[in-house]
């Protein structure tokens, strides 16, 4: 938070009264650090970050033309071949047992019964196959000498042979090849490879995947011809909002450019760049991304560089600045990975530097800077997250557990001083509900514990468009907290394409943070923040998205200023090309 009220006289040299109407003003118009940061900085601190998905109308169903399997029928012939069975034998079996077969053959068992009749049970083991996805498998009664009254029936289990990929351009075909492998096994089953094809379907790489199976060479093989369209690998995205820090200029422009598939190997690169209408605030944020494995493991680099003035006339004369750099590098990897459900892992580790400045000289705002308002953090981040679809939406949770260490010349204060020597940890579950097709329910909730002493960039930031609506961005932060909100999306218009839609969002959002016991940073009074209200979600065009949000804040903060943030409004307005 920034406290102007701990800067000392004799170092400013400057008047004792400028000084004192510094402190006064400042404390007033923000308690909060001088570095801005990103509108979700809770969410920003996640090993690559990412939003929970939406519900799509009807779940992803690529399209898989497979070869035509219907029972044999017996004919006239068959059915005059009288066969006396003391015993049936299903040969070839790797995916049922005896058990499963039973119900089948033992009525035949110990009895005179027609070729017709064996074949029909082959029939209807082949059926078993084909019920449980195995549409390439079958069961016939083959030619055979019968002794002792022993009739086997063998069971030819499918296998795909062979994987052809056709339309790719840029992207490697093995990239499409090694997925779907992850679902091809012996029998070949055909839910296994629909689910990997659903997967490809909701990569932002495609515009659609189909797959068909060719009959093979050899017995009971099929080829997998899988059939893609790439995407636009291309992205150019401009936004105007007033998500940013009033301190700095709340109403911010941005542009973001990226390219999906940057060597063809699936790999990305993004880079977008904000800045405050009113040119207090400039935020770089750049990163490029790389799979690693079919799983669609992950490496990450990224780096975000702040900067930063305050905006106020009071403080022009003072010229108050900050700066930061934040370095990112992190791996990511799925261990389980189907359409319906994802559990991975994550390891990163992030440097970020800050400095605040007063007349081009560095100076300490808050307690655990030194005393060039320089503060260094190297944070080792152990990460598990896990995504659950059903038919009704979606849940998605995320935990992370922060590791502060003393490397990179880190900072490292004596006693209860913040520093970069902490544990914390970072919860977040989101549940996306599907009411009716025009009702969506949002339900998030955050927290955040540490038994530490955290520097600002490591703290628990509450208020804003994207946090707790009612209140300006960045209200309040602390060492702990929690958020809590709840959005209910109703369609009150779609045009017949689906292409136009509008949507009303009655809200409530809530959160509160707290210090760690030695502390010695002030978090102001009102620690605890509610607000409800409607929000306007407009989408003329598929590219482009307009939200509008008015929130009521149900508690009154001494610190209320005088932006539209403090009133309430917020707006965003995004265009995707």
């Amino acid at each position: 938070m920034f406290q102007p009220k701990n800067i000392s006289i004799s170092y400013l040299l400057l008047p004792s009264a400028m000084v004192l109407q510094l402190t006064s003003i400042a404390y007033a118009e923000t308690n909060q650090p001088l570095i801005a940061q990103q509108p979700q900085p809770n969410r920003e601190r996640f090993i690559q970050p990412d939003i929970t998905p939406t519900p799509t109308e009807e779940e992803t169903t690529p399209q898989l033309d497979t070869p035509a399997t219907t029972p044999t029928r017996s004919n006239q012939q068959d059915e005059q071949v009288n066969i006396p069975v003391s015993k049936i034998e299903v040969v070839g079996s790797t995916v049922f047992t005896e058990a499963d077969f039973a119900a089948i053959i033992t009525p035949l068992e110990g009895k005179t019964v027609t070729l017709a009749e064996l074949k029909a049970a082959a029939n209807s083991i082949t059926q078993l196959y084909i019920d449980a996805g195995y549409l390439t498998s079958r069961a016939v009664v083959v030619p055979q000498d019968i002794v002792d009254g022993t009739v086997q029936i063998r069971v030819v289990e499918g296998k795909i042979s062979e994987i052809r990929v056709e339309g790719t351009e840029r992207l490697s075909e093995n990239y499409v090849r090694d997925r779907i492998e992850l679902g091809v096994d012996t029998p070949a089953n055909i839910n296994e490879i629909e689910d990997r094809l659903k997967l490809l379907n909701t990569n932002d790489l495609f515009r659609s995947v189909k797959a068909n199976l060719q009959p093979g060479t050899g017995l009971g093989e099929s080829i997998l011809i899988v059939t893609v369209e790439e995407d636009q690998p291309w992205i150019l995205g401009f936004n105007v909002d007033n998500y940013n820090t009033p301190a700095t200029g709340s109403e911010r422009i941005g542009t973001t450019i990226g390219n999906r598939n940057v060597l063809g190997l699936g790999d990305s690169f993004f880079a977008s760049y904000n800045f405050s209408a009113q040119g207090g605030s400039q935020i770089l944020d750049a990163s490029y991304t790389i799979p690693v494995n079919a799983m669609d493991g992950t490496v990450q680099l990224r780096a975000i560089i702040d900067r930063n003035q305050i905006i106020d006339d009071d403080f022009e004369f003072f010229e108050i600045e900050g700066e930061s750099e934040r370095y990112e590098i992190s791996y990511r990897q799925p261990l389980v990975r189907s359409f319906r459900r994802e559990f991975a892992l994550s390891l990163g580790f992030a440097f970020q530097e800050s400095r605040d400045f007063i007349l081009g000289e560095g100076i300490s705002f808050l307690a655990g800077a030194d005393e060039d308002g320089e503060a260094r953090t190297s944070v080792v981040k152990f990460g598990q997250d896990y995504l659950s679809r059903d038919t009704q939406g979606i849940w998605a949770l995320r935990s992370q557990f922060n590791f502060g260490v003393d490397i990179f010349d880190a900072t490292d204060n004596e006693g209860s001083l913040p520093d970069s020597q902490f544990f914390s940890w970072l919860g977040q579950i989101q549940r996306v509900q599907r009411l009716s097709r025009d009702n969506l329910l949002i339900i998030q909730a955050e927290l955040q514990l540490t038994p530490d002493s955290l520097l600002p960039s490591e703290q628990f930031v509450i208020g804003g468009g994207l946090s707790v609506r009612g209140f300006r961005q960045n209200a309040r932060q602390g060492d702990n907290g929690f958020r809590l909100s709840i959005e209910d999306r109703i369609t009150i218009y779609r045009d017949q394409e689906d292409d136009s839609t509008v949507q009303i969002a009655p809200f409530l959002d809530m959160g509160s943070v707290w210090n760690s016991n030695d502390n010695p940073n002030r978090i102001p009074d009102d620690e605890f923040l509610i607000g409800l209200g409607l929000g306007l979600l407009w989408q003329p065009l598929p590219e482009l998205n307009i939200r509008l949000d008015y929130g009521v804040p149900l508690v009154d903060i001494d610190d209320r200023g005088e932006n539209i943030q403090d009133d309430g409004f917020y707006f965003s307005v995004n265009y995707l090309f």
